[in-house]
């Protein structure tokens, strides 16, 4: 597992909403590093990484959720829940990645004397990577609209937003990450 960015730029006396971009950009850095590897679906650990990254990243808005008033409560919530939705998507992924191994080594280790199980845990084995094939294309799609519609840029307009006290611009279709 990836270590979390340690947070030095925390300024000690600052409050909460002073912290906040500095902390949230080093969160959302931290999983877009990962994001690099997404393309490789046997890229297991990376991809894994990305989801504690963006676990990290989505603790991280929740700490500092009570600064996100205003105007910037909906923007906020729009970006809270696509981290959400990262972290879950892969975190099913990820089930499969261990579950399939884990049913593998059972039937290893006991197909010989129980040959009956075989055939029975060959099926579910096939599932899992038919369902996980299915999620991880799913998960592609998914990132890659974000990426298009600027879901990076929109995070930073947030925590800009927070910084200088204007709202941010509407999230442009089309936008780049």
């Amino acid at each position: 597992m990836a270590k979390a960015a340690p947070l030095l730029a925390m300024d000690e006396n600052g409050t909460l909403a002073d912290n906040a971009p500095v902390m949230v950009l080093i969160r959302l850095t931290e999983m877009v590093r990962f994001a690099a590897h997404i393309g490789d679906p046997n890229r297991v650990q990376e991809l894994h990484n990305m989801r504690i990254a963006a676990k990290r990243l989505r603790y991280t808005l929740e700490i500092f959720q009570p600064c996100f008033t205003g105007s910037l409560a909906k923007e906020y919530k729009a970006v809270y829940d696509r981290v959400k939705s990262i972290q879950e998507q892969i975190g099913e992924i990820h089930d499969c990645d261990v579950r399939g191994p884990a049913i593998q080594t059972f039937l290893d280790d006991h197909a010989r004397r129980r040959p009956e199980i075989r055939i029975g845990l060959e099926r579910l084995i096939a599932r899992e990577k038919n369902e996980r094939d299915r999620m991880y294309a799913e998960f592609i799609e998914y990132w890659a609209g974000l990426c298009r519609k600027g879901f990076r840029a929109r995070i930073f307009r947030l925590v800009a937003a927070l910084e200088t006290g204007t709202p941010p611009e509407e999230e442009a279709e089309g936008a780049s990450a």
